[in-house]
């Protein structure tokens, strides 16, 4: 049986096609036919959720990704700060509406280090945090052993810090998918958009408004005009400061002893899923290869077991790259273009996954007309144009 739908929101409901079946653009589909009531269809000729999405770690963390980074947009931490708050709320919806579980988790993270430069790191995190207001502690050695016994016994120091969770995203990604295909309101056509441009204005028949969210390949989307596909930056330049960073990662099985406990340490993260243990991630700019190399996969278990000596023996279930889409500040576009009619959410860089939530509100709040928070409006694609 179908859900109920929700009430209707206004006397004029728009209907909206939304570009790319990421979690960015699953996640808006649901908030948009799932929550809102407004008619949706998503259009990827890829298989759905299988790009960065799938590729992901699932890693929930304001604080270790954001709180310190220099040369990132000025409210990136302030806006991975608000998502995280909407995950826990944002699960439940989910898993009531797929009748699944997202595999969601708020235990909190460790951040290590085992030396001097590592200590640094930690600790300028540390006041950064401070200066922000942000929940953290500082642990011995001991104290860190005993929340996670697989941790190498030469450890320094560690901060924990409650706000850095994780989640399984290729559940989140399955249970999107599956509640969109329960709802009327949500249509899952596996093709490219049939986009014209009529008299210089982007349309697609039968939509009001649409959405890009191709991630790294928005400004790939191909628009017809005169029989000649063009490029969708022609509609808005700010689409093409999108740029492509990969990353390469593993997962091994679980083992006696196995970490349970999600850990960073520089760019090295471990995140225990139910049935396997993630290691991640290099961060390779301009690359777009969806190949993983043997000797970075070795290289990342090698540091892996470093932080945790029982991974080095622990048999490798799977190998994997993706391809994460980024902006010049580290932040996504999030809101209006140049182009009448036509929203982008894209350029989410390492925190997709987080964002994914607040990025769906915040498209579904302006698709509906509704106010913005200063901080909402500061990821407008326009900033970057600007900033050029």
């Amino acid at each position: 049986m179908s859900p109920p739908l929700p009430p209707p929101i206004s006397s004029f409901t728009p209907k909206v096609a939304i570009l790319g079946a990421g979690i960015i653009g699953l996640a808006t589909a649901f908030e948009l036919a799932v929550k809102r009531g407004v008619p949706v269809t998503l259009y990827d000729p890829a298989p759905m959720g299988r790009g960065a999405s799938w590729a992901a770690a699932g890693m929930l963390a304001p604080a270790y990704e954001a709180a310190a980074e220099e040369g990132v947009h000025p409210h990136l931490f302030d806006l991975c700060m608000e998502a995280a708050e909407l995950w826990p709320d944002f699960s439940i919806d989910l898993a009531h509406a797929a009748d699944t579980d997202s595999g969601y988790s708020g235990r909190p993270s460790l951040a290590l280090a085992f030396d001097k430069a590592e200590t640094a790191a930690m600790h300028k995190l540390a006041r950064a945090l401070d200066a922000r207001g942000i929940a953290h502690e500082e642990l011995p050695p001991a104290t860190a052993h005993l929340l996670e016994p697989s941790i190498a016994k030469d450890l320094i120091a560690a901060l924990q810090m409650p706000t850095d969770g994780q989640v399984d995203n290729r559940a989140v990604v399955r249970a999107l998918i599956m509640a969109l295909q329960r709802s009327p309101l949500a249509t899952l056509r596996s093709e490219a958009a049939p986009l014209r441009s009529e008299g210089g204005r982007l349309t697609l028949e039968g939509h009001d408004l649409i959405l890009a969210a191709g991630g790294w390949n928005t400004a790939a989307i191909k628009v017809e005009e005169n029989g000649q596909p063009l490029s969708l930056v022609n509609w808005d330049p700010a689409l093409d400061q999108i740029d492509c960073y990969g990353g390469q990662m593993l997962s091994v099985a679980h083992g006696y002893g196995s970490p349970e406990t999600t850990l960073r340490c520089g760019a090295i993260y471990i995140a225990p899923k139910a049935d396997r243990v993630i290691i991640g991630a290099t961060v390779e700019p301009g690359v777009a290869t969806e190949a993983p190399e043997p000797e970075a996969i070795a290289a990342l278990h090698a540091r892996a077991a470093r932080l945790c000596p029982v991974l080095e023996d622990l048999p490798v279930i799977e190998t994997w790259a993706g391809i994460r889409p980024g902006t010049p500040d580290r932040a996504p576009m999030i809101g209006q273009t140049a182009s009448p009619g036509l929203f982008v959410a894209a350029g989410h860089y390492r925190n997709g996954i987080l964002l994914a939530p607040i990025t769906a509100r915040i498209i579904a709040d302006l698709m509906l007309c509704k106010p913005l928070s200063p901080l909402h409006e500061s990821f407008a694609p326009n900033r970057l144009c600007a900033a050029a």
